[in-house]
């Protein structure tokens, strides 16, 4: 089984701002969950049994959208006590794009429809909008549940009112990016392994 994602990445100009963030941090806190994590927008991630097998589907013909995927960094935000970390996580966040949603979907579908996606038996959701979206795509947080965003950090066994916290949140940032490839890399132990990549628009 291998552990596969697809990721969105930013230019030097918006990437520093979030390594940024990422050193303020690990200078405050120490080491943290996400701190060494390259700075991305993660579409989605999935467990496959053959790289070959996703290589090929996007070896035989390239996903063409009409428009082109323009995305705007306009927020920060905290998913307080995140349930995949236990920690409070910070983030960036995008203005609401139904063209970024309907591209997640369109390449989970794809890979859903040509190869056979892994979900684990003893993989529980307690809300049924996460199991079904499991269940289906082998991706909880699909469709409209998903909220598109840069992760900095998870910050665990620190207070939600650290000072930090609230500074970061005060941040304004208005930045757009236009998007022209999305890729896909194989995760293992925590580390980013590129694959291959394919175009956004």
């Amino acid at each position: 089984m291998y552990k596969i994602a697809a990721f969105i990445n930013f230019n030097k100009t918006f990437e520093n701002k979030v390594l940024l963030q990422k050193r303020k941090i690990k200078k405050l806190f120490g080491k943290q969950i996400y701190l060494d994590h390259p700075v991305h927008l993660t579409l989605f991630t999935l467990n496959i049994e053959k790289i070959t097998s996703l290589r090929n589907i996007y070896n035989k013909k390239k996903i063409n959208y009409k428009k082109k995927l323009e995305i705007k960094v306009n927020s920060t935000g905290i998913f307080t006590n995140d349930p995949l970390t236990n920690g409070h996580t910070l983030f960036y966040g995008l203005k609401k794009n139904l063209l970024l949603k309907s591209i997640q979907m369109k390449h989970l579908q794809k890979i859903n429809n040509k190869i056979k996606v892994l979900k684990k038996k003893s993989n529980e959701f307690k809300s049924p909008i996460l199991k079904k979206n499991y269940n289906k795509y082998g991706f909880p947080f699909a469709g409209k549940i998903w909220i598109p965003h840069i992760t900095v950090a998870s910050l665990k066994k620190i207070d939600e009112k650290h000072v930090f916290i609230k500074n970061f949140l005060k941040i304004k940032i208005d930045h757009k990016i236009l998007i022209k490839n999305i890729e896909f890399y194989k995760i293992s132990n925590n580390k980013h392994h590129f694959l291959f990549k394919t175009n956004a628009t």
